[in-house]
């Protein structure tokens, strides 16, 4: 047992080791473990509260249709139901009523343009049947002749115009609706006795005591009344519609409503919403009430008691209709075949469909999620650079300290001696006293050099130097340069080729800075050029995105850079490979070379190849030549 527990600590504390030796590693795979978690809750949420919505916006427009449909057979029922006259046993038709009961219909509906003359098919002194419309003003009924649109209509009406006194079987219908000529008919019967049946109770019968006709205005109900209704019912809280929508019959031709143009048939199929009704009416007694109120009409007098006929078929026998009562459905035939009509209504959402409409949503939803999942992944991939850079910074920082402090400890200790041994009488003789000054000196330059170098680099990172740019000759600029270095290259070996190109021109630069470049530059050659024991310094001169620039470059026949060195020579602090093999330096020598070319307007490159030697390019710009 013991020895299962201390192998299982070894497992987990050789499992802690491991992941503190690879902690940034650890540190990236788990956050990118959560984020995914996160990615694939988000998706699953987004789906659940897709599928939420969707349901919602299925509600919400089913909700909107059975409004449009109360509202329309509210209005529907309204006008049909007041239109019926009430016929008592014993009395004649008293047609003028209808003036007061459209009356009511305009005080009462929101639409009272629909209705546009009332009209009735009765017959005349002479047994003719013609047509009077119902004026607003007198008693008296005014004859109206008969037009096109009227002929048809009495077309329509001739087969329920005749029938026989015991005619307890006839259906004729609720109302007939002709939509060729704006109309809708109702046949109006009187109620008769005539003789009298075994139980000595008077037997009713039916006449035809004429029609109702309503002739009715389609285009304000296509264009101002369903719009209204449409908005009020498919719209938006901001006014806006939500909803396309569509009322078809069931007949050819097919669509007599459409909010847009665009629609056709095909477009029912991908509605979201299809109801299937009959055209038919209904209206409350309330309803009445109120709406005679509002015409000033006595609230307890009766509205709509009349039976209620509905057609069951053109041929063969028929049987009287119901009672109407308000709250019956009043039902409209199509004229000639005589049959119910009924419509379809479909809506749509106007970007398409609920479900597109909805998965759109999701989709940005889902894009700005996992666009908040990729800033924060991207912001966690550069902290984690940032700090990796910035360990690494220190650590090349450490490393220059520590580069510095050797560097200056050699001049110092080499000074510290030869001022002692001088202190100490050890040198006697002028030459030994010139010998030990020349050593001093020449320690004392290079402590200058770095603490030059230090300096410099401090002023440009801070922003303190600022190069004074002019016109500079390069080929004596180039010729002092390379004097300079040759005593030591010649000491070290080394082979100096200097070559110009003929008619080099002038460049726009600092002359002190340009001097510095080209020194560190021969001197990194020398340093690191051994193999070869050759340096040699060219120029040329090449027009390049439309300017003229000098390029100078530095060739070493050197053990060359690696592929992965060249990015990061110019960075501070850097040393190559080569600073192991006890080549001194501080790291910061190409990083203010690169950075003066920069202020020049010019820039420095490298080009290396391992074991041939590197190539290092100054690039500045050109100036035209100076006019005489």
């Amino acid at each position: 047992m013991f020895r299962a527990i201390r192998c299982d600590n070894r497992v987990v504390l050789s499992l802690l080791g491991a992941i503190r030796k690879n902690w940034l590693a650890a540190v990236i795979a788990l956050g990118a473990a959560l984020l995914l978690a996160l990615g694939g809750l988000q998706y699953w949420w987004t789906g659940q509260i897709s599928e939420f919505q969707a349901s919602v916006l299925q509600t919400s427009l089913e909700s909107s249709a059975r409004q449009f449909e109360r509202e329309v057979e509210r209005e529907a029922g309204l006008l049909l139901t007041l239109m019926q006259p009430a016929i008592r046993p014993g009395r004649r038709a008293d047609w003028t009523l209808l003036r007061e009961r459209r009356a009511i219909w305009e005080q009462a509906s929101s639409y009272p343009g629909f209705l546009m003359r009332t009209l009735v098919h009765i017959k005349d002194e002479n047994g003719q049947w013609s047509f009077s419309e119902v004026g607003e003003f007198g008693s008296q009924l005014q004859p109206v002749p008969t037009d096109h649109d009227l002929a048809r209509v009495e077309a329509e009406l001739e087969p329920f115009r005749e029938m026989p006194r015991n005619a307890r079987s006839l259906r004729p219908p609720s109302w007939l609706l002709i939509p060729e000529s704006g109309v809708l008919a109702k046949a109006v019967l009187a109620p008769i006795r005539f003789g009298r049946r075994a139980s000595d109770r008077p037997a009713v019968g039916w006449s035809m005591a004429g029609f109702v006709v309503l002739v009715v205005d389609w285009n304000y109900l296509r264009n101002v009344a369903m719009p209204t209704i449409l908005d009020r019912q498919f719209a938006d809280e901001d006014g806006s519609r939500l909803y396309d929508v569509a009322i078809a019959w069931e007949q050819e031709p097919r669509i007599v409503y459409r909010t847009d143009d665009s629609i056709d048939n095909s477009w029912f199929e991908r509605a979201d919403l299809r109801r299937r009704l009959q055209v038919s009416a209904r209206t409350s007694g309330a309803e009445l009430r109120s709406a005679g109120q509002a015409a000033g009409i006595d609230p307890r007098r009766r509205f709509g008691s009349d039976r209620q006929v509905s057609v069951a078929g053109t041929d063969g026998p028929v049987r009287a209709g119901a009672r109407a009562v308000p709250g019956a459905r009043l039902r409209m035939v199509a004229g000639g075949e005589m049959v119910p009509i009924f419509l379809e209504v479909a809506a749509a959402h106007v970007e398409g469909s609920v479900a597109e409409v909805v998965e759109r949503q999701r989709m940005r939803e889902l894009a700005a999620g996992f666009a908040v999942l990729l800033l924060l992944a991207g912001a966690t991939m550069l902290v984690v650079v940032s700090a990796r850079r910035a360990a690494r910074l220190a650590d090349m920082q450490m490393e220059f300290i520590a580069g510095v402090t050797h560097e200056l400890r050699t001049p110092l200790s080499v000074i510290f001696s030869a001022a002692e041994n001088l202190a100490d009488g050890v040198v006697r003789t002028p030459d030994g006293a010139r010998r030990y000054g020349t050593m001093v000196l020449q320690q004392a330059r290079r402590l200058r050099e770095m603490v030059e170098r230090t300096l410099q680099f401090a002023a440009l990172e801070s922003g303190g130097r600022r190069l004074s740019l002019a016109r500079v000759a390069l080929g004596p600029a180039l010729h002092r340069a390379v004097s300079e270095v040759r005593p030591v290259a010649e000491q070290a070996g080394f082979a100096l080729e200097h070559r110009n190109s003929p008619n080099l021109p002038d460049v726009r630069a600092d002359e002190e800075a340009l001097q510095q470049i080209l020194a560190n530059l021969l001197s990194n050659a020398v340093k690191y050029g051994e193999p070869g024991r050759w340096v040699g310094v060219d120029t040329e001169t090449l027009t390049t995105s439309g300017r003229n620039e000098v390029r100078i470059h530095v060739r070493d026949r050197g053990p060359g850079i690696a592929k992965g060195e060249e990015s990061r020579l110019f960075d501070a602090y850097y040393r190559g490979p080569a600073s192991h093999s006890g080549i001194h330096g501080t790291g910061l020598g190409l990083k203010l070379a690169r950075d003066l070319a920069v202020q020049m307007g010019g820039q420095l490159s490298v080009k290396s190849e391992l074991g041939r030697g590197s190539v290092f390019t100054l690039h500045l710009p050109a100036m035209a030549a100076a006019r005489s």
